[in-house]
C-alpha cells in the first residue's frame, strides 16, 4: 500500500504525469484503422488522474483501499478489421512476460472488461471490449529483473490469441519510475 504521505502527494498532483502510452503504429495505422494500444499507469498517476477528474465535476475524490494499492494499471485497447464487417478485437486478458518465451509468466490479479464502441467515417459501429488489469509491484519488479536488458512484455490477448506483445522498454520503465 502506499503510505499516507505518498497518497497526500499524489492527490496533491506529483506523479501524475507516471503514465504511458503505447501504440502499435504499424499495419493497423497504415490501413487507417483503430490501432490497437496499451496505457500503463503506476498508483500515483491514477489518484492524480481522479483527483483531477472529480474537480472538473466539482466532486470530492477519496482514494479506495485498491486506488492505494502498489500496483501497475494496464488498460489495452484491440484493433479494428479491414471492414466493419471484420468486427474488432475484444480483448480478454493481459500477462507481464519477462520474454517471448515465456521466462516468466505474471498474471493480473485484478482485471475489468471496458465497453467500448468503434463507428467508422459512414457511421457503421461495432461494440468490443477493452480490458484494465492491475498487476503488484513485487510482480512487475519479479518479471523486469528476469528480461534481457530490464525490458519485460505485455502480452495481450483475444480468447487464447495472443493479439499483440509490447516490449516496456527502458524510457517507459523511466517515465512510470520503475527504475
Amino acid at each position: 500500500m502506499l503510505s499516507d504521505e505518498e497518497v497526500k502527494l499524489a492527490l496533491e498532483g506529483k506523479g501524475k504525469d507516471h503514465w504511458v502510452l503505447i501504440q502499435d503504429m504499424g499495419l493497423m495505422a497504415a490501413q487507417g484503422n483503430q490501432v490497437p494500444t496499451i496505457s500503463l499507469f503506476m498508483p500515483e498517476a491514477v489518484l492524480g488522474i481522479q483527483v483531477q477528474s472529480a474537480k472538473k465535476q466539482f466532486t470530492h475524490y477519496e482514494p479506495t483501499e485498491e486506488d492505494k494499492r502498489k500496483s501497475l494499471m494496464v488498460v489495452a485497447h484491440g484493433y479494428a478489421g479491414k471492414t466493419i464487417a471484420d468486427g474488432c478485437t475484444s480483448i480478454t486478458r493481459i500477462v507481464l512476460l519477462s520474454d517471448s518465451s515465456g521466462g516468466i509468466v505474471k498474471e493480473a490479479y485484478l482485471t475489468e472488461p471496458l465497453s467500448e464502441t468503434w463507428r467508422n467515417g459512414f457511421g457503421a459501429t461495432n461494440e468490443c471490449q477493452a480490458l484494465r488489469a492491475k498487476f503488484s509491484l513485487d510482480d512487475v519488479q519479479m518479471v523486469r529483473q528476469a528480461a534481457p536488458n530490464g525490458e519485460f512484455l505485455v502480452a495481450v490477448f483475444s480468447g487464447s490469441v495472443n493479439t499483440k506483445m509490447y516490449k516496456i522498454k527502458k524510457k517507459h520503465q523511466s517515465k512510470l519510475t520503475l527504475e
